[in-house]
């Protein structure tokens, strides 16, 4: 322990000497780099900022207006802050105001112009009351822009083909919100184009691709494939609204189709379910649903329409139920039919903003119900079915709302 002790305190007084012979040398290169960092505060920036734009603009496709006031600073890099300056990309794809926005230029660029380029941006933007802070880097093969809402729960990271400037981008974003993923590979020429995409949380993972048109006007058409759904926890009541007060408030024009193919627990039997919808100024129309379950089938025609009033839904179902007593097994009725399959044929409208059901028409196995029938029907939907639309799709509340209604009538 001696020797080691000694050996330790002649080496740190070997250092300690060597460095105070260099002392003088190394207050110099010190002082020279502090000064060779602080004398382009004396500069013009705001020239210099002009320079950075036009690389910013030519290279990237990003513009800086109303340029007001631009701090050099030296910590913790070379950097240009910028505050309160406004940002464009592209002509008229995106423009936003930045309350800060910090330039870290090359070491070259600090005294050259031609050799004027920049390592790292750093912004904070204001959007909707929530703050929104992110960077972008240009990199040897490809661009990464990273951003934060912190508030809201989001978080992306986007990797750019650096071939294409950002109003015109090429990538893959990969976006986090709260527990939504999200990862869409995207290709922006005249539409957007997507491609080998998906989304996934707890309850649904699904692929997706397709193109979405902005000029002349606004539509798209989207194909997703659903390879994972827990219907548990779906709640009826967000897809409502998104229906209500998006779609149809938003007057969208489109076309979605969807497949979901679920394998069965029986070797080599799979179920194939499709649904296809088209969107016309806010109006849902769909002539393509097939729903396939285990024992039974749906197959159905609906259109939505947004009158001056109201919000109304036509539609027309085609039930085919295999096996008729293990659906009442299933619900708790103790009913028995000779005849273990039944298809049903119903036909009716839905007033949505009132909440008010109609029934046209009901057909079981070709025997028409009769009015008084049809009339406790709707009595039992405007009762209940507002109650079974806010819970969630499980098969307790789904079960319970089937045998209540078959009691009914």
């Amino acid at each position: 322990m001696i020797i080691n002790a000694f050996t330790i305190k002649t080496f740190l007084k070997k250092i300690f000497t060597f460095m105070y012979k260099l002392r003088y040398l190394i207050l110099i290169f010190t002082f020279s780099t502090v000064l060779f960092f602080a004398i382009p505060k004396l500069f013009n920036n705001v020239n210099k900022i002009k320079e950075l734009n036009l690389v910013l603009e030519n290279h990237h496709g990003i513009t800086l207006k109303k340029i007001n006031k631009i701090e050099y600073k030296i910590f913790p890099q070379p950097n240009y802050e910028i505050k309160d300056v406004n940002i464009s990309v592209g002509k008229n794809l995106l423009n936003v105001k930045a309350k800060k926005f910090v330039i870290y230029p090359n070491i070259k660029s600090l005294y050259v112009s031609e050799e004027i380029n920049f390592k790292k941006i750093k912004f904070k933007i204001d959007i909707l009351g929530k703050e929104l802070n992110g960077f972008y880097v240009p990199k040897k093969n490809e661009n990464y822009l990273y951003f934060k809402v912190k508030d809201l729960g989001i978080e992306s990271r986007v990797f750019l083909d650096n071939r294409k400037k950002l109003f015109n981008p090429k990538g893959q974003m990969k976006l986090k919100i709260l527990k939504d993923n999200l990862l869409i590979n995207f290709n922006f020429d005249k539409n957007l184009q997507l491609s080998e995409s998906f989304y996934k949380n707890k309850n649904i993972y699904t692929k997706f691709k397709g193109n979405i048109d902005f000029n002349p006007f606004f539509n798209f058409r989207l194909f997703a494939d659903i390879e994972k759904i827990d219907l548990e926890n779906i709640k009826l009541k967000k897809i409502y609204d998104l229906i209500i007060e998006e779609i149809l408030n938003n007057k969208l024009n489109g076309e979605l189709s969807i497949n979901y193919l679920k394998k069965n627990i029986i070797p080599n039997k799979k179920i194939n379910s499709k649904i296809k919808i088209k969107f016309e100024n806010g109006n849902i129309i769909s002539d393509n649903i097939d729903l396939q379950f285990d024992d039974f089938s749906v197959k159905m025609d609906f259109n939505v329409k947004k009158y001056s009033a109201y919000r109304n839904l036509d539609y027309k179902l085609l039930i085919n139920i295999k096996n008729v007593n293990q659906f009442y097994k299933n619900i708790g009725l103790k009913k028995k039919h000779s005849n273990n399959e039944k298809k049903l044929l119903i036909k009716g409208n839905i007033n949505l903003n009132a909440q008010k059901y109609y029934f046209n028409e009901i057909v079981i196995d070709e025997k028409i119900l009769k009015q008084e029938k049809l009339a406790e029907l709707k009595r039992y939907f405007d009762r209940n079915a507002i109650y079974f639309f806010k819970n969630n799709i499980n098969k307790k509340n789904t079960y319970f709302f089937f045998k209540e209604m078959i009691n009914s009538i």
